[in-house]
């Protein structure tokens, strides 16, 4: 432990004493959870920060889309309002938040997203079936409501269990809350994964009684703003809004030289802001450069504010999708809880 951390340690102690007594009262039953009736999933972490709950998320509403609506309900985090709201097309990243409204914009005819402060008065007024699946996006300390499934995502390069409290570390509660999880998801693995650090991470999963999957970021063609496509493009100006944007600089400096312009996770973007990157992208050659964001940032970008200011420039978007190791075996433990619910 090094300095710092023995100077935090008393209130790393503090904080653990009121998360670890907020625990117990839930699981004596004092502090009272709403259980939530029909197959519902939480999708959450012990952390704070970005461990990639999003790109999960998106994958199961994916990947069930085909035999269920899907309703999302989210906290709809960084959003202007107030309240609980059911996505439409009008809506802004501002009013509901960037997350929800990416789901949105992938979502079915018959799917529902929700953002409230309130996941409990949010699932009330959901109209549910049999036919529905609920995805409670980042919910895991959400202990007064009670999925019928828990998915603990942790970032593979800072594993909860080598974690330490706040404001030691970066967990919102101790190490031992990993116990209500039935799965965990090792997410941003690198490509060459060797066979004893899968076992090391296996092996603390199975210590705390549920199975490990590992995944990784697969990253798709980049989308153009306006459906056009620049292939002759050497140079990039990357324009990131995210917690950590270090993994999408290396997969573009393999193709691109590239300009990264970070700004905090959940960034606001002014329209001054997009002035001054467009000013940076006059001094490079036009034909050669173009502007990359993610799509999560997009969401925020693409307000009526904004968008005539974008479109005059070659914006393109980088899209991503989750891949998983041993997915039938991943889709058939959460497809045989979904089918007995």
């Amino acid at each position: 432990m090094n300095s710092w951390r023995w100077i935090l340690s008393p209130f790393g102690l503090l904080y653990w004493l009121i998360t670890s007594t907020r625990n117990l009262l839930f699981d004596a039953g004092i502090l009272k959870r709403h259980v939530i009736e029909g197959p519902s999933i939480c999708i959450g972490n012990l952390n704070v920060g970005g461990s990639g709950k999003s790109p999960l998320t998106l994958y199961l509403m994916k990947a069930f889309q085909a035999t269920h609506h899907i309703q999302v309900v989210s906290r709809g985090y960084g959003r202007t309002s107030r309240g609980h709201i059911q996505l439409t097309s009008e809506h802004e990243a501002r009013e509901v938040g960037d997350e929800p409204l990416m789901y949105f914009k992938h979502k079915n005819p018959s799917d529902e997203i929700h953002v409230s402060e309130s996941r409990i008065a949010a699932i009330q007024k959901l109209n549910r079936d049999s036919k529905h699946l609920l995805l409670l996006d980042d919910a895991f300390q959400h202990r007064y409501v009670q999925a019928g499934m828990n998915i603990l995502v942790s970032d593979f390069n800072s594993p909860f269990f080598k974690d330490y409290i706040l404001p030691i570390g970066t967990l919102r509660e101790p190490r031992i809350g990993a116990k209500r999880a039935n799965l965990v998801v090792f997410t941003k693995c690198p490509l060459d994964l060797s066979q004893y650090d899968k076992q090391t991470y296996e092996a603390e999963a199975t210590r705390l009684g549920f199975r490990a999957f590992f995944s990784r970021i697969q990253y798709a063609p980049l989308q153009s703003i306006q459906g056009n496509s620049n292939t002759d493009a050497s140079h990039v100006l990357l324009v990131t809004g995210i917690a950590n944007p270090i993994p999408l600089e290396e997969h573009l400096e393999k193709t691109y030289t590239v300009h990264p312009i970070r700004f905090s996770d959940h960034h606001e973007f002014t329209r001054e802001e997009i002035k001054q990157i467009h000013k940076k992208f006059d001094t490079f050659e036009a034909t050669k450069t173009i502007i990359v964001t993610t799509e999560k940032d997009f969401m925020r970008l693409n307000s009526k504010e904004l968008f005539t200011e974008l479109s005059a420039y070659p914006w393109f978007i980088q899209p991503i999708a989750l891949s998983i190791e041993n997915e039938p075996e991943f889709l058939t433990l959460i497809r045989t809880y979904v089918s007995t619910n």
